[in-house]
């Protein structure tokens, strides 16, 4: 289990501090999104990329936080191990896939992937040593 809190805690910490730069990016300086953008972008587009990807922002703050929360009781929020490697699957390494298929450069993506398959992973192994430390 005590595999697991520390998964918790460090997937929770990266999870926060994501959410925290996007926010700021959302909330501050919206020019941390338009030198991403792969387009030339005018300042309404970059404000509506902003609001479109606000959610995001606002999703990973509440994840990471609650990750972190949930390391207090791993075995409690088993089930949650599940859920955020189910989100870093679809929400993470197949959208980061999309975007680098829609132009968004691969460089930066490709990282991304690389972090959601070691987290995936991660959760999985200690998720399951944690389930059946349970039963």
């Amino acid at each position: 289990m005590k595999k697991l809190k520390w998964w918790f805690i460090v997937v929770g910490g990266v999870y926060s501090l994501l959410g925290i730069m996007n926010l700021y990016g959302t909330f501050v300086d919206a020019t941390l999104f338009a030198g991403n953008l792969p387009y030339p972008a005018e300042p309404a587009v970059v404000k509506a990329f902003v609001h479109g990807w606000s959610p995001f922002a606002f999703e990973v703050v509440g994840l990471g936080t609650f990750m972190l929360w949930a390391a207090r009781n791993p075995r409690r929020y088993l089930g949650a191990v599940w859920l955020i490697v189910w989100l870093e699957l679809l929400h993470g390494v197949l959208d980061d896939i999309y975007l680098i298929a829609n132009g968004f450069s691969a460089g930066g993506y490709i990282a991304f992937i690389v972090i959601h398959l070691i987290i995936i992973v991660t959760g999985v192994l200690f998720g399951r040593h944690a389930a059946a430390e349970t039963a």
